[in-house]
């Protein structure tokens, strides 16, 4: 379930790359970072491209503000008092009753266009999802993204430590079945909720573990998440944890679960300010010496 760009969760990457022909992990392991540096700096709506953000819900509006031909210069406003109708805006975003309107240059574009692309200017256009604006309150996040940005343009490639077969561990897994919600605090100060779908429990490196998972479908359970701290979390490990996805366990709920701690990787806040990232709280007492390296950066 990585968080990498559009939706709540997302699975990773490095996980999306596990396709039934892919049975070598290590293989796997080397496309996911490829497809992870794709998905950061090189595709159209790449994270790093993303200029700006706003987040909206029940009652929430704001409008987009620029010059045409200056794509730094496209920014959300959603103050009170930001341009009521009539003023200059080319784009008009607002919720009421559960539904987005969407208005560009004074024509009213459908939710799922929005999904896909608006363009505004020369290398500018917008692009939205639904999102938790907190803990099980719906709404809806919509980036600005340009394709000249500085971030995406200084952009080199992620940084992970040396595949260790020690790291990948065949979990027994307990369900929950009560499917308890879990509230996260995140990144931005809000809440996000997940639902805890059991523990997994292994030894690693000498010690027991039993590590929480969650989800944020309790109707149809594909793939499971973690969000962790270890012994290395601030030296050497981006501070706020990392994430792991578990998937390909068929149906739920499994007895095991597969768990490549190789394939650990950091919440999209480690590079960018434009996302809610649940802090991770659940600790493993093992310096995991695998899986993404802390950016330098917050």
């Amino acid at each position: 379930m990585r968080a990498i760009c559009l939706l709540p969760i997302l699975l990773s990457p490095l996980l999306l790359a596990a396709t039934p022909a892919a049975k070598d992990p290590v293989t796997v392991w080397k496309q996911g970072i490829a497809d992870q540096n794709r998905f950061y700096a090189a595709t159209p709506h790449a994270m790093l491209k993303i200029q700006d953000s706003v987040y909206l819900g029940e009652g929430e509006s704001a409008v987009l503000e620029g010059r045409k031909g200056v794509a730094s210069s496209w920014r959300w406003n959603s103050k009170p008092g930001a341009p009521k109708k009539g003023d200059d805006a080319p784009v008009r975003l607002s919720i009421k009753g559960g539904k987005l309107a969407i208005q560009h240059d004074g024509k009213p574009v459908a939710p799922a266009q929005l999904q896909k692309s608006v363009v505004v200017d020369a290398g500018v256009d917008i692009s939205g999802q639904p999102t938790q604006v907190g803990a099980g309150v719906d709404g809806w996040r919509i980036f600005v993204f340009n394709q000249t940005h500085k971030a995406a343009r200084a952009f080199k490639s992620v940084s992970y430590f040396a595949y260790d077969p020690a790291f990948r561990v065949e979990a027994r897994f307990v369900a929950n079945a009560k499917l308890p919600p879990r509230v996260f605090k995140t990144s931005r100060g809000t809440d996000k909720q997940f639902f805890h779908a059991g523990d997994a429990l292994f030894r690693l490196k000498g010690k027991d573990v039993r590590l929480p998972l969650y989800t944020s479908d309790t109707r149809n359970i594909a793939d499971m998440s973690s969000f962790f701290t270890d012994e290395l979390s601030t030296e050497g490990v981006y501070g706020a944890g990392r994430y792991v996805d578990v998937a390909g366990f068929g149906r739920f709920p499994p007895k095991a679960v597969p768990i490549d701690f190789n394939t650990a990787y950091n919440p999209n806040c480690a590079l960018s300010p434009h996302f809610t990232c649940p802090l991770a709280v659940d600790a493993i007492p093992v310096a995991m010496t695998a899986g993404e390296r802390d950016p330098g950066k917050h």
